[in-house]
Parts: C-alpha cells; structure tokens; sequence
C-alpha cells in the first residue's frame, strides 16, 4: 500500500499537469513543463529505488568493490543536491576532512546512494535557514562509524 501511494502521487500530479495543459486549465509554459518534467524524475527514481530493493532482499544486488575517494564522494553529494538546498533555503557544504587522502576500497555507487539519502532526509528535516554539512575524518587506517 505504501508503493503504490509512493508512485501514485507523482502519476496523478503528471496525469493533472498534462491533462490540465491539454484542457487550458494550465499554461504549456517552460515553468509548467519543468515541474512535469521534476515529477517523471521522482517516479523514475521510486521505480530504481523498488528495483534496488527487491535486488537486495532476493540477495542478489551486484556489488562493485573499487577504490573510493570520500572527498571526491561528498563533493559529488554536495553538487547533486545544491540545487535542492538552495531552492529550501539550506546551506549545503562539505566540511571538515581528515589531513591527507581518506580512500578506501568500497561500492562508490552504492555509498552515492546511501549518502543520497541521507542528504535528501537532512534537507527535508532542516528548517529554512538552516545548513547541512558533510564531514569526514581517519580513525587509524579506518573511518569511524557514524
């Protein structure tokens, strides 16, 4: 039940925008066609997220182990979600890193995602004014958990 609301609601907001273009109710303006446009990419991203999920409960999602830079990691991060924290008033920032490389070997696919949602939860639990800030620091040879 929580799917099908989760992929419903972006359909029937691309179902009324559509409709409502076709019928006048709305202007087939560069505005209106965007906002259509920013919900196909939330229900592609639903559909991802299901298929990644079902992958990984059937104990087959692929995992691709290869060298990871977390600076270059959380950069990225910060790029992919500028944009949003903008548009919510949110200061969006890598901070503090650890002196010299913080590498290690790991899916960097799979940590983009988790990361990804982390920032995605920070920024819909972070007050206008607020900020969000990625940080990072060596435990040893190890980064430290949490």
């Amino acid at each position: 039940a929580d799917v099908a609301h989760e992929l419903r609601t972006p359909l029937h907001i691309i179902q009324g925008n559509l409709e409502g273009m076709l019928d006048g109710v709305y202007p087939t303006s560069q505005e209106q066609i965007d906002a259509t446009l920013q919900e196909t990419r939330l229900l592609a991203r639903l559909v991802d997220d299901l298929r990644t999920l079902s992958l990984a409960e059937a104990g087959e999602l692929p995992m691709r182990r290869g060298p990871v830079d977390v600076a270059e990691l959380l950069a990225d991060a910060v790029t992919s979600f500028s944009g949003q924290a903008e548009d919510a008033g949110i200061a969006l920032a890598v901070g503090r890193l650890s002196e010299g490389p913080l590498r290690f070997s790991g899916d960097a696919d799979r940590l983009d995602q988790v990361l990804g949602n982390l920032i995605a939860n920070a920024l819909r639990h972070t007050a206008a004014g607020g900020s969000v800030t990625l940080s990072a620091e060596k435990n040893g040879e190890q980064l430290p958990p949490g």
